[in-house]
Formats: C-alpha cells, sequence, structure tokens
C-alpha cells in the first residue's frame, strides 16, 4: 500500500474517534440528583477530582466529577459493575 494511501485511511480511522464526553445525567444517588443544573459546590480547588458511589436498580454505580473553576461539581466519568463484593 502506497504511504498516501495508509495516510489516508489512518486520518480516517482517528476521524471516526469522538475525544469529547456525552452529557452524563445523574441517577438517583449522583451528587447532583434533583439540582437545576450542577449548582452543588466545594470548596476543594478547581480540578480536584470527587468520588461517588452508589447503588442503583441492583448495581454498583460509581461517579467521577470534576470540580470546574466555579466551584461547581461536573459529572465526567460513571462506571457500572453488575456483581459487588464486599
Amino acid at each position: 500500500m502506497k504511504p498516501t494511501h495508509v495516510a489516508i485511511v489512518s486520518l480516517l480511522a482517528l476521524a471516526g474517534c469522538n475525544s469529547t464526553t456525552p452529557n452524563l445525567e445523574p441517577l438517583p444517588g449522583s451528587l447532583t440528583y434533583g439540582e437545576a443544573g450542577p449548582t452543588r459546590k466545594t470548596i476543594s480547588p478547581p480540578g480536584t477530582m470527587i468520588q461517588n458511589r452508589f447503588m442503583h436498580q441492583g448495581t454498583m454505580v460509581f461517579e467521577t466529577y470534576e470540580v470546574q473553576p466555579d466551584h461547581k461539581y461536573k459529572l465526567v466519568r460513571r462506571s457500572v459493575a453488575d456483581t459487588w463484593s464486599n
């Protein structure tokens, strides 16, 4: 394969990657659930990561929030575990 073809294929493959994360909606148990937008504030410095875990519909949910420059929480990551060991 010619180097230009390899470059084009590589660029097309990278174009399909999306580096932005979708907006995660808070679940019951999330730190910002039931609030009009992420209005919860903290005294932690901006950039601090806050962890939260809770049960939701029989699964363990792990969430990570990032403290924004205005000291509000932003939900940046969520993972779910179907099984939970003590």
